[in-house]
């Protein structure tokens, strides 16, 4: 199995031998193994172990028995205890589910704390196949039924050339120690149930499953391959970002097929969910509004484009600008500057600056985002105007409407900064002192 292990990792060039690797070990067959196959190899490794706390007395054991075997073979050894059941009750999930989340979060921590640069894992031949049913039985499309990746990011899977009852003989045969998890037995877990009931009359079926279900996830993966291919082109094709975030234009977007598959494929990095699709497909031809929400983005269907952006509760964020204040660092940069009118003045062309009648404004000035039903008298206009049928003239989608910022005297609107100012505070004829606002952005050259 030695000249296997090498060979496997040689083949999917999975790292370099001066590369220091950490490895998740529980005390189970297929991780003490890796570990033997490790070491016995010469590459220099440290080992992380996971304490869930589930089982007791025995979840302790497994503990003390991989510390020390590391005590003996002199390798660096990090535990670390999890209180799994009560973060499961907090996130309403599965206990398996609490303990992957907990278990990478510390795991991937340990990797950057202490220098090293992978993580292998124990995953074997039989977790691939365990792991396409139980996707298989949730619904999925073809990244999940293409199995469990050999690399992915950070981590490595340098076992997936064996199976369950090869690591098992391997390890009888090298009177290679490891520990017995009693709850491999316990068929409440899904896993277990696959792996105790559904897999062995799968194989009545057909004795050969195992081996064709590899092929099959193996035959998945290369179409997965040429379907991330073809939708990295429409990505590059329908999809722009900004600073406010994602956009895909929906003309362009509604010109190819599957477009429930696309679209899903082009949004499920944010979390949104597949019930989801046929409502924002419903919301393309129709008026711009519609709102979807996933767990920390939102989506808004507007003229051209779906906007996807980090969802957050508007903001009641108000600064304070005091009369002799010269530079207003936060939510948006501003300089300020004073000075008395001369017969030489001219204002300026940059949409970016405001010249302002100083003795019309009322100090503090204040900086704060726009209001439902607020007015103000766009310049060279006689009447008032609401802020919100500005915005519709000026086409502003949602977002934009949204990070607009005010300033105001009083109760009254000065600026819409970087866009337009109210007639009212205007340099006119009897303006005697001027106050100059700049508004600084990304690569302004004021």
């Amino acid at each position: 199995m030695v000249e296997q292990f090498l060979k496997y990792i040689h083949e999917e060039k999975l790292f370099h031998s001066s590369q220091r690797i950490l490895l998740a070990v529980s005390g189970g067959a297929d991780s003490m193994l890796m570990l033997h196959l490790f070491t016995n190899a010469g590459f220099s490794v440290a080992v992380a172990h996971c304490n869930f706390g589930l089982r007791g007395g025995e979840s302790d054991g497994d503990e003390q028995f991989v510390a020390e075997y590391c005590d003996k073979h002199n390798l660096a050894f990090f535990v670390k205890h999890f209180n799994t059941q009560d973060y499961a009750l907090e996130k309403g999930i599965s206990i398996e589910m609490s303990a992957r989340d907990l278990r990478y979060a510390w795991l991937d921590g340990l990797l950057s704390k202490h220098n090293l640069e992978l993580l292998a894992t124990a995953h074997h031949q039989d977790d691939v196949i365990e792991t396409f049913l139980i996707n298989l039985s949730r619904g999925s499309g073809v990244k999940g039924l293409s199995g469990i990746q050999t690399k992915s990011g950070k981590i490595i899977r340098p076992m997936l050339f064996t199976n369950r009852t090869e690591i098992l003989e391997y390890c009888t045969r090298l009177k290679i120690d490891f520990r017995t998890d009693s709850s491999n037995v316990d068929t409440v877990y899904k896993r277990n149930l696959i792996r105790k009931q559904i897999l062995p009359l799968l194989e009545q079926v057909n004795p050969a499953f195992r081996r064709n279900a590899l092929k099959t996830i193996g035959n998945l993966h290369e179409t997965g391959q040429l379907f991330q291919q073809r939708m990295n082109e429409i990505r590059s094709y329908v999809y722009s970002e900004d600073e406010q975030g994602v956009m895909i234009h929906i003309e362009k977007l509604l010109a190819f097929s599957p477009l429930r598959t696309i679209l899903f494929e082009l949004i499920r990095e944010f979390g949104f969910h597949i019930d989801q699709i046929e409502d924002i497909i419903d919301s393309l031809t129709k008026e711009s509004g519609r709102k979807f929400f996933s767990e920390d983005y939102r989506l808004i269907k507007d003229r051209e484009y779906l906007l996807i952006s980090p969802f957050k509760t508007k903001s009641t964020q108000i600064s304070y600008i005091e009369e002799d204040s010269l530079k207003i660092k936060y939510p948006v940069q501003l300089l300020l500057e004073r000075f008395d009118r001369t017969s030489d003045f001219r204002f300026s062309t940059n949409p970016n600056v405001v010249d302002l009648d100083l003795d019309q404004l009322v100090f503090p000035l204040i900086l704060r985002h726009w209001q439902d039903g607020e007015y103000f008298q766009p310049l060279g206009m006689t009447g008032m105007k609401k802020l919100s049928d500005f915005f519709v003239d000026e086409k502003y989608s949602i977002p934009e409407k949204e990070n607009a910022w005010i300033l105001a005297s009083g109760n009254q609107v000065v600026w819409i900064v970087g866009k337009r100012l109210d007639d009212r505070f205007k340099i006119a004829a009897k303006t005697t002192r001027i106050l100059r606002i700049k508004w600084l952005i990304v690569n302004d050259k004021l």
